[in-house]
């Protein structure tokens, strides 16, 4: 296999001389160096290995001070015999060379880049990127090895990656074009010839006598949709790298190409929106038309935006005046119950919600908040009814089963709220809440058994906890531990006289500190939250 094989990349050679006076003079290990350095640099790369290990015999043999080596000078060599090897295509034995000088100097840098030189000259890709990235954890601003990385990514079709390392070879260096030369291919291959030539032309710029590697330059043809979707799959990768500027950068590249592209827009005010540059956000989800199919979404993101802002009448009358364009969309009304409760208009909140369940019987939000908004108008068997079919509808919706729990615990049918609080527990085992609140509901049922070790484990975790002291020695009592039951018991009535004695400005402060939830709320936990 030839260095053309390898992606274009090419082992790192280091600067051996500068601090190596010490064991170049007047040894054998200083002679066999040199003779070596002399060898490769001449091209006459067996003679060179042949010095380079005779070196490193000497390093060993020899007791004089002055020859010996460090670990970082015993890599270097290592390395130089690796490249030596490679230039020959003996990749193989090259391979082993690169592995010595990482295990013997796991800090330098350049030895990691030659290994994973040496994985990608033998198809092992993924190998080579774990080489790559191991390099430039000893050293972020290694150009060779953000290059690099960005040829294999781009080899794996993993376009955010090799985009993102493209550019940070460029930002390495600065005049270099081969970087943006692969990114403008990389462009092109997916038929964004725009994109692809304004990379060409940087890189022209940057470096006047670049000339292109050997590679099929061959003019893809695709349809404007498929260079779109390219568009679109970069900026995603992108933006799931956590490179929301450069995601910007292509949305906006894509939008001068093709200004009535609307999922741009509204994927461009998400990403504005996310950033807090609200304003701007604003003005993307503006320019999308009513026929188009991301006007709904783009104005109940406006509208949440308004919300932000403060501006409730506003984001109120965004959704209004979409709802009437649009009558039988369940989103708009659900997402103008939320505000017509944060406008106290809860009347007008519950019919919103009682038209987004009509328009939507399978989501879960809007059963859950109709019922929210019947608790709170004092229906409560209606809210029973909208609550049950959204546990139905979503088994695992843990905080809903707690509510629906505790509905039924203040209807007195201790039976129903324990079998959700068990619910619950089966995937929240820590709740102390739950733990108490299915303590209760076995006090209730007459099973003080099964309802100790639940207290108990409230009062492992907050012992100030009176509801459960008082309960557990009732409990305790009840089981006939008379003499367990009156500890409880005592320290409850101590507990009590404690807080009767303290001020309120204390009991605030305690309030504000204490990390157990308030169990004797008489809100469900979605208020609470």
């Amino acid at each position: 296999m030839t260095l053309n094989d390898t992606l274009n990349f090419m082992p790192l050679d280091l600067d051996t001389f500068t601090g190596s006076e010490r064991f170049m003079a007047g040894t054998r290990l200083g002679a066999a160096f040199s003779q070596g350095i002399r060898a490769y640099l001449r091209a006459a790369y067996n003679d060179a290995i042949e010095h380079f290990k005779a070196a490193l015999i000497a390093a060993y043999v020899e007791g004089e001070e002055q020859a010996q080596i460090f670990e970082r000078e015993r890599a270097i060599i290592y390395l130089y015999i690796g490249n030596a090897l490679a230039f020959q295509d003996d990749w193989e034995a090259a391979l082993r060379e690169y592995l010595e000088a990482v295990q013997t100097d796991p800090q330098l840098a350049e030895a990691h880049y030659n290994l994973g030189v040496a994985f990608a000259s033998r198809g092992q890709l993924d190998r080579a990127i774990a080489a790559l990235k191991e390099a430039l954890e000893h050293n972020p601003l290694l150009y060779e090895a953000h290059f690099s990385l960005g040829r294999c990514y781009q080899r794996l079709d993993d376009a955010g990656r090799a985009y993102i390392h493209y550019d940070q070879a460029c930002n390495a260096r600065p005049q270099a074009a081969e970087p943006r030369y692969y990114m403008g291919l990389m462009h092109q291959d997916h038929g964004a010839h725009e994109l692809a030539q304004r990379c060409f032309t940087e890189a022209l710029r940057v470096e006047p006598t670049f000339i292109s590697p050997q590679v099929d330059e061959v003019l893809i043809t695709r349809t404007e949709e498929e260079v779109a979707l390219w568009y679109y799959r970069l900026s995603q990768d992108l933006k799931q790298q956590g490179y929301e500027e450069e995601a910007e950068r292509i949305y906006r590249a894509l939008l001068q190409w093709r200004p009535q592209e609307y999922q741009a827009h509204y994927l461009l005010g998400n990403l504005l929106a996310r950033a807090r540059r609200l304003d701007q956000a604003l003005e993307e989800y503006s320019l999308i038309p009513p026929a188009n199919d991301y006007h709904v979404d783009a104005r109940i993101r406006m509208s949440a935006i308004f919300k932000l802002q403060n501006k409730l009448r506003d984001a109120y009358n965004v959704l209004f005046e979409c709802a009437k364009r649009y009558p039988s969309n369940g989103k708009l009304f659900l997402s103008m119950g939320k505000l017509l409760y944060d406008l106290n208009k809860n009347g007008l909140a519950t019919r919103a919600f009682e038209r987004a369940v009509y328009l939507m019987p399978t989501n879960t939000q809007a059963h859950y908040l109709l019922g929210f908004m019947y608790n709170i108008m004092g229906h409560e068997s209606w809210a029973l009814a909208a609550w049950r079919k959204a546990v139905e509808l979503t088994p695992d919706a843990h905080s809903l089963r707690y509510d629906l729990g505790y509905m039924y615990m203040r209807r007195e049918r201790h039976d129903l709220a324990a079998r959700e609080f068990e619910h619950v527990l089966l995937y929240w085992p820590e709740d102390i809440e739950t733990n108490f609140m299915l303590g209760v509901c076995y006090k209730e049922l007459m099973d003080p058994a099964r309802a100790i070790p639940l207290f108990e484990k409230v009062l492992r975790r907050n012992p100030r906890h009176t509801q459960s002291l008082y309960y557990l020695g009732a409990a305790y009592l009840q089981i006939g531990n008379a003499s367990l039951g009156k500890a409880y018991l005592r320290r409850y009535d101590h507990l009590n006289r404690q807080a009767e004695q303290t001020t309120a400005p204390q009991r605030a402060q305690q309030a504000r500190g204490r990390s157990v939830r308030n169990t004797t709320s008489t809100q469900p936990a979605f208020i609470r939250s």
